[in-house]
């Protein structure tokens, strides 16, 4: 297997020179550079640098939770816009045996040309989804919780309790309690209508602060901060999940392995579950 920073410098390549190839097949493609920064602010070699990183942390905390990856296993990406988070996934897991949805359809379709696939499809805002039960080993989602309203939420991980396989892991990523100062500092100093708009999320940072601490599920959806197209206020907004919310809310279904903020590495805190 190709070491780490082999894996990365190919991905990065890939980025730029089409044909890159893996095992006898080519790297999934890019999309246009446009459409890269509208939907993670970066483009290139610096669109994957975080997505490697959340690949790693999954990577060995799968791992130390009991479950590495492998070729004989099953992925999907929740949310996988255009296959940034899945494709760093390849080296481990087939191209065959990793699957994305999203709710926007556009992405859906991207990803099933890029990856030569089927494996993407469009969904719902809320599932259910077609999938069958007990379908995958693992269930990856990169800045998509950090967006999720509460009962989103909540219907998404009973969904992913459904479709995982018996032991199955979640990695999910959600705003880190950081995320309220970063918000608070942009006032009168936004440069862009979503800066603004983070700015003003909250009437009372420090009373969000309180209820964050105080584990509650912490969220906004005012103007300004939805998605746009499908990812509107119903469902989508800014959600900040403390440890202490995510180790009790989802118990009956799953068990919080581990809970790692490390914004030098990945801006967003990474939560990973068991199913029970």
């Amino acid at each position: 297997m190709l070491i780490d920073e082999t894996w990365f410098a190919l991905l990065c390549e890939s980025a730029h020179r089409p044909g890159v190839m893996l095992n006898g097949a080519p790297l999934p493609a890019f999309p246009p550079e446009t459409l890269q920064r509208n939907t993670t602010g970066k483009a290139g070699a610096q669109a994957i640098i975080e997505a490697f990183a959340f690949y790693t942390h999954c990577r060995a905390q799968f791992a130390r939770m009991g479950r590495a990856l492998s070729p004989a296993h099953s992925l999907l990406d929740f949310g996988c816009g255009w296959g940034r988070i899945a494709r760093c996934f390849i080296r481990e897991i087939p191209p065959a045996n990793i699957f994305g949805i999203d709710v926007t359809p556009e992405f859906a379709d991207f990803c099933k040309r890029a990856f030569r696939s089927h494996n993407f499809i469009a969904t719902p805002a809320l599932p259910p989804t077609p999938i069958p039960a007990e379908r995958f080993d693992f269930i990856v989602a990169y800045s998509v919780f950090s967006h999720l309203s509460p009962d989103a939420c909540h219907a998404w991980m009973a969904e992913f309790a459904r479709i995982l396989t018996p032991g199955g892991m979640v990695a999910v990523t959600t705003r880190g309690r950081d995320f309220f100062a970063t918000c608070e500092n942009l006032k009168g100093r936004a440069t862009d209508s979503y800066s603004a708009a983070l700015a003003e999320i909250f009437p009372d940072f420090d009373e969000a602060r309180r209820r964050y601490d105080a584990g509650e599920f912490v969220h906004s959806n005012i103007p300004g901060v939805s998605g746009g197209g499908a990812m509107n206020a119903s469902f989508y907004g800014e959600s900040f999940i403390s440890e202490a919310y995510a180790s009790t809310a989802f118990s009956k279904q799953f068990e919080l392995s581990a809970f790692v903020y490390e914004p030098s590495s990945v801006e967003q805190a990474m939560l990973f579950f068991r199913k029970r």
